[in-house]
Formats: structure tokens, C-alpha cells, sequence
């Protein structure tokens, strides 16, 4: 379906059903404390920018979850408290704030369990410098480290990851690994009184605005900033599509351009949709969908600053994806 112009807005709609089932791993592993060693083969030039380190981060999360995938498991969920914690970790060991090691790894995850309760939990660490690749240096460094291999593969369904650089441009990374605690069985799947259903949609959500990103610098452009006053919005309109209460299409959309402007002044806003039943890694589906369609392509890559996301799923298993971009005036 072609997208169209209507007083400076650009819409899409992406449509994906599928009949594939989820595996599941029953196995749990805790942290380890081994590191991968310091690699110096040549000096390295300058500290690297935010951007960069993003983009260091976003393979890394890549590659593991390949990794994972290599070995029949399902890839984990990136999570912006987990990564937070671990960016922090690798901007004081790159500061010399801390030693290279799993120094204050219990407040890190007492931090992060406020708001993500966890059942098991895990870091991985590695430090290398002047290479042309670094994150592969790390990733393989820590296939062929036992214990790092095994959280790698663990029973872990989150993940956050910090990459930083001090000022003779030696990399520090941290990846932790989070299996979330169980939430209990509701019967109304959009509920959001469950601290536990509002974490797994929220975690779908960054996922969602983290692979979006990482097209975006992809294709040489700055990376959007997730507003939680916009995914408000979007997240109430794919609950009433979820709900049936509202078709899946775009309508409606102008009262949601309306709703935004009166909290963030704007120039501009976009919108892409997406609708799917059955597959085991919904965000990742919808956004290679979104990159494949002109019309959602466009809005991915637009003159845009901000964006909202919101996901949800009714009792038929079926997830309902909105993306708003917004050009913050």
C-alpha cells in the first residue's frame, strides 16, 4: 500500500500474520566473574563519540543474539534500564574510577531490579584497544571464555549493553543478562496493572526504538530520542486497535497529531503501523517489514528528532505495533 502526504504527515500501514511458535529453555545460569584480558596491538586514535559508541553497542547486541540464535535459542530483548546500568559501569572503568572487573555488580543489579524484577542475572566484560573490528575481538573473546560463553547462552530473555572509551581510546564493554521474573497469568492480556505486563510491552518498545536506530545510523543519520509523552499516545491508540475498538488503519490520526502538539511543539509527524500473530520475534519482524515498504522506509529515515512507540496484544495473540515520529519545532 502506497503512503501519502496529507498536511505535511506521511502514514503507513504494514500488515504481517504468521503461524510459527516460540521455543522455550528451561536451563539458569548466574554470573561470572571472568574477564576477557586487554588486547594493545597498535596505538588507537582519538576518544570515540556518542554516536559511535551507539553503533558499537547496537553489534554487540547483534552478534550475541546471532550467537544465541546459532544455537536454537531465542534472541534477547534489549532494555534501556539494563543498558543504562551497564553504559555506567563502562564509563567509570573507562574513567578509572573503578578497576577493570565486576566491582558494585550487586548495586548495579539492586538498580535494576526496581524496576525490572529478575529471577537470574549475569555480566560479561572485556576491554580491547586498536583494533578494526573491537566488537568482534570481544564477542569471540567471550565464545571461547567458558564462563562468559555460558551467560552468552544462558536462561536470560533481556539484556543491556555500555560500551565507552577513555582518553587513549581503549574500549570497556558491559553486557548484563536478565531473565525476567514471571508474571502472573491475567486474563486480559492489555491490562497495564501488572508491573510485569507494563515491563514486557515497555521492553518490546525500547527493542522496537533501538532497531529503528540502529537503520538510522545505518544510513548516516542521528539516532531518534524515545519521549515517553508521545509513546503515550501511540501506545493508547495500538491498545484500542488491540481491542478492536478502532480498525487497524490510520484513523483517527490527526486527533493523535493533536494530542502530542498540545504537550510538544512540532512541525511536523509521522506515523507507521504494524499488525502480526505468531512469530517468535515480533519487533524484529516488524521493523524489517517497515525497512521493505517505501512509504514506513520513508518515515524511518525522515527529518525527524523524537518518537513515541506503543505495542499491544489481545487474546488472539496479536501484537499491534505504533511508531510516531515527531519533529520537535
Amino acid at each position: 500500500m502506497k503512503s501519502s502526504f496529507k498536511k505535511g504527515y506521511q502514514l503507513g500501514i504494514l500488515m504481517l500474520v504468521s503461524t510459527s511458535l516460540m521455543a522455550c529453555s528451561a536451563l539458569n545460569y548466574s554470573s561470572f566473574t571472568e574477564l576477557v584480558p586487554s588486547f594493545s596491538p597498535s596505538p588507537s586514535p582519538s576518544p570515540l563519540d556518542a554516536a559511535t559508541l551507539l553503533v558499537l553497542e547496537n553489534k554487540i547486541y547483534q552478534q550475541v543474539n546471532r550467537y544465541r540464535q546459532s544455537r536454537n535459542l531465542s534472541p534477547l530483548l534489549l532494555n534501556r534500564t539494563i543498558s543504562q546500568q551497564a553504559r555506567l559501569h563502562s564509563q567509570r572503568m573507562a574513567a578509572g574510577l573503578v578497576p577493570f572487573s565486576h566491582q558494585d555488580f550487586d548495586k548495579r543489579v539492586q538498580t535494576i531490579g526496581v524496576s525490572v524484577p529478575y529471577e537470574a542475572v549475569g555480566e560479561n566484560l572485556a576491554v580491547n584497544q586498536g583494533y578494526d573490528d573491537p566488537v568482534m575481538i570481544a564477542v569471540d573473546g567471550w565464545i571461547k571464555s567458558q564462563g562468559h560463553r555460558e551467560n552468552m547462552k544462558g536462561d536470560f530473555d533481556s539484556t543491556g549493553i555500555g560500551v565507552a572509551t577513555d582518553n587513549q581510546g581503549k574500549l570497556y564493554f558491559t553486557q548484563i543478562f536478565l531473565k525476567r521474573q514471571s508474571a502472573p497469568v491475567s486474563t486480559n492480556p492489555l491490562s497495564y496493572d501488572s508491573i510485569g505486563n507494563q515491563s514486557f510491552f515497555i521492553t518490546l518498545e525500547e527493542n522496537t526504538n533501538y532497531q529503528v536506530n540502529r537503520y538510522r545510523i545505518s544510513q548516516n543519520l542521528p539516532p531518534l530520542r524515545l519521549d515517553a509523552r508521545i509513546s503515550h499516545e501511540a501506545r493508547l491508540f495500538s491498545q484500542k486497535m488491540a481491542n478492536k475498538q478502532a480498525p487497524f488503519s490510520h484513523d483517527g490520526f490527526e486527533g493523535r497529531v493533536k494530542a502530542v502538539q498540545r504537550k510538544i511543539p512540532l512541525e511536523k509527524m509521522g506515523e507507521n503501523l504494524a499488525f502480526m500473530k505468531g512469530y517468535p520475534d515480533p519487533v524484529s519482524v516488524a521493523v524489517k517489514g517497515w525497512i521493505n515498504s517505501p512509504g514506513h522506509q520513508k518515515n524511518m529515515v525522515g527529518d525527524y528528532n523524537l518518537t513515541g512507540i506503543g505495542i499491544a496484544k489481545n487474546n488472539a495473540g496479536e501484537y499491534y505495533f505504533t511508531q510516531l515520529f515527531v519533529k520537535k519545532r
